[in-house]
């Protein structure tokens, strides 16, 4: 064979190897800890706080079994959380994958996951977008039933209090802002106003919400928030540019932004939505410690600032 036909055959077997890496390896056997550490003023003073998050799980074969779950319960509880958090999307319900399992299911294995402080979680987007029905019928989502019946405390435009070494923080979480479209401008369950209103002293909050959009209209006690659904855009050319993004006016994809003294940190989450892919976007469990500004800041990744 000559030149030509053996650079064919080799350029075919690359592009082979990466289509099964993009959607197998990564997607279904790859998974990383990916920590951010921040030292903001508002904790000046006190003990380090180590943030565990497991965010949009999609849980479902061929990627996520239930098998898999456990082990990511598992690999985060090593990480010895002082918070567990979970950011939703819990089940997956696309027409790629297979072996039907339940909410139930999955969050009786998620139940596992524990923090020294306490654990919460949060509904997201795919929670009502796979049950629209419970809006007719007047009911609590599956995704909330299940939550329930596994003792996870469910944060719906709630707020609590959380006593750490002597010093009080909240924990907010929000409903969901996309609960039947796309669109961020579209209105949504989330009432930031009213989870606010159950805030009653000026101990500093850590806000969750299942979508970054929000970000920029949260008030400034809010130091922190925590987001997912993106997936940090399951394919990123460079490092920079996410691929697949849920709607064309998102602005957070992944990582670290800060603005007026706020930060946000979203995470790249676990699964897959829209097409089942995932290239230069590992599947991670999302770290944030939290440190008094004498300790000094270490970032251990790039900061993206909001522009």
């Amino acid at each position: 064979m000559g030149a030509l036909a053996w650079f064919l055959i080799g350029l075919g077997a690359l592009l082979l190897a990466l289509l099964v890496y993009a959607f197998w390896v990564e997607p279904a056997w790859r998974l990383r800890v990916v920590t951010w550490r921040l030292s903001p003023p508002e904790w000046k003073g006190r003990q380090p706080l180590r943030i565990v998050i497991i965010s949009d799980l999609h849980a479902g074969s061929p990627h996520v079994p239930l098998s898999r779950v456990s082990r990511i319960v598992r690999r985060a509880n090593r990480l010895e959380p002082d918070i567990a958090l979970l950011l939703g999307d819990y089940e997956a319900a696309h027409n790629w994958t297979f072996g039907k399992i339940s909410k139930f299911d999955v969050a009786q294995r998620l139940s596992g996951f524990r923090g020294r402080l306490g654990r919460f979680s949060i509904l997201g987007n795919h929670d009502w977008w796979q049950d629209r029905a419970a809006l007719d019928e007047r009911r609590p989502p599956e995704a909330e039933q299940a939550l329930v019946a596994a003792e996870i405390p469910l944060l719906d435009n709630d707020a609590v209090k959380v006593e750490a070494d002597g010093h009080d923080f909240w924990v907010v979480g929000l409903a969901d802002q996309r609960p039947m479209d796309n669109d961020p401008e579209a209105p949504g369950f989330d009432d930031l106003e009213s989870a606010m209103a159950q805030v009653t002293d000026d101990a500093p909050i850590i806000l969750l919400a299942h979508e970054p959009d929000i970000f920029p209209d949260v008030p400034r006690q809010c130091f922190l928030t925590l987001s997912g659904h993106t997936h940090g855009g399951q394919i990123r050319i460079g490092n920079m540019s996410p691929v697949i993004m849920v709607a064309e006016t998102e602005t957070y994809s992944w990582g670290r932004y800060d603005y007026e003294g706020r930060t946000l940190i979203v995470s790249g989450g676990i699964g897959c939505s829209e097409y089942p892919v995932r290239f230069n976007m590992v599947p991670e469990i999302t770290v944030v410690e939290l440190t008094s500004p004498e300790e000094g800041e270490a970032p251990v990744q790039p900061r993206s600032e909001l522009k």
